[in-house]
């Protein structure tokens, strides 16, 4: 099951990458007990200071869940588990290029979502997405945060049509943290025109919808591009006008 392990890394290093190793093999499935730490250390020949740090470590990866008085399991694979590690890299980043990079990646990512929305739309989506354009339209202009959040909520739903898991994940932590970045970098305007700002988006967003009601993919994905352009530009001008 395990060898004894050498001399090149620490040995909690050593242990971690061999019960990480024993995981990804199916040794261990999820929600399976693994050894022991007095069999950890009887089959590595380790002290039970190396097997605990190896568990610690593994542990605060996620890749065990620690039981007080039952032992050390493997953990759970979710979507859930792996979206809320990437959110917490998000919240905790200290990168001052965070926010660029967001809008960058969705730049990337969001005109093929927008594409593949509209060959799978389903009525109940076109109409989910009409409320959620109504509701911006009737919120206050001066209430950023709720606008925030449907704006977000626009992305949310589009994303969900193609029902791929990967890019729930993927885009999950961004939208979790837009509404704030919107509030904080766009909380004024760059041309100080709420009005015109928003209705800017609400042009954009309709261009998107109305694709998506035609099918019309190739169109989704250009309305898409044109939209976080205009987010990317604006950001731009944002943190220009705070020099």
């Amino acid at each position: 099951m395990f060898s004894p392990v050498g001399n090149s890394k620490s040995l909690s290093q050593q242990i971690e990458e061999k019960i990480t190793e024993a995981i990804r093999n199916g040794q261990y499935l999820p929600g399976q007990k693994i050894p022991t730490e007095k069999e950890l250390c009887e089959i590595f020949k380790v002290s039970r200071t190396a097997v605990r740090e190896a568990i610690k470590t593994l542990a605060a990866r996620g890749i065990i869940v620690v039981k007080k008085g039952s032992g050390a399991y493997v953990s759970e694979v979710s979507i859930q588990n792996a979206s809320e590690s990437l959110n917490m890299f998000f919240e905790l980043s200290s990168n001052k290029d965070l926010i660029l990079q967001t809008i960058k990646t969705r730049q990337l990512i969001e005109p093929i979502i927008a594409s593949e929305a509209a060959k799978h739309r389903t009525k109940k989506h076109i109409t989910l997405l009409q409320k959620n354009l109504e509701d911006i339209k009737k919120c206050d202009l001066l209430d950023s945060k709720t606008e925030a959040e449907l704006d977000n909520a626009f992305h949310k739903i589009l994303v969900s049509i193609p029902q791929n898991n990967i890019l729930e994940l993927l885009l999950s932590p961004i939208f979790n943290l837009m509404p704030k970045f919107k509030e904080s970098v766009f909380a004024k305007p760059t041309d100080g025109d709420l009005l015109k700002e928003k209705e800017m988006m609400i042009i954009h967003h309709s261009n998107i919808l109305n694709a998506i009601i035609d099918q019309n993919g190739n169109l989704a994905s250009q309305s898409m591009k044109n939209h976080l352009a205009t987010t990317h530009a604006n950001y731009i001008k944002s943190q220009a006008l705070k020099k």
